[in-house]
């Protein structure tokens, strides 16, 4: 994974994890999310659809094997709007980005391909990965 991938990830993940620890409190999430009308929820769905959407967008890199994570958040922030099963889902999730994030620390650097030159005119593509 390349390092700006590997950052935006880690950031969107902290935030989301803040989020939604928040948001599983049992009375002060809970009261926070309907005295807002349900409108932190969209903005976890907007959260969660720019990480897949950056998933999406690297196109080289080994994210694609945590695509349902972002999947899961928005499927679990629809149904998160009713009140006492949006606990659980929170706690659940996360968890899930607890894992998102420490998978995505342990991912190897991608460092791309280098041309190297043996000499003559054959020259050979060495795929090299810092670990």
């Amino acid at each position: 994974m390349k390092s700006s991938f590997r950052i935006v990830f880690l950031v969107l993940g902290i935030i989301a994890l803040m989020r939604e620890a928040f948001f599983g409190l049992p009375v002060i999430g809970g009261s926070y999310v309907l005295s807002l009308a349900w409108a932190p929820l969209g903005t976890s769905i907007l959260i969660y659809g720019i990480m897949l959407a950056v998933m999406l967008a690297d196109r080289y890199g080994r994210s694609k094997e945590l695509l349902w994570v972002p999947l899961i958040g928005i499927v679990f922030s629809i149904i998160a709007v009713v009140p006492f099963v949006a606990m659980v889902l929170h706690w659940v999730m996360t968890l899930i980005l607890i894992y998102f994030i420490i998978r995505v620390m342990t991912l190897p650097n991608q460092v791309g391909n280098t041309h190297v030159y043996y000499g003559g005119d054959t020259d050979k593509t060495v795929n090299r990965r810092q670990y």
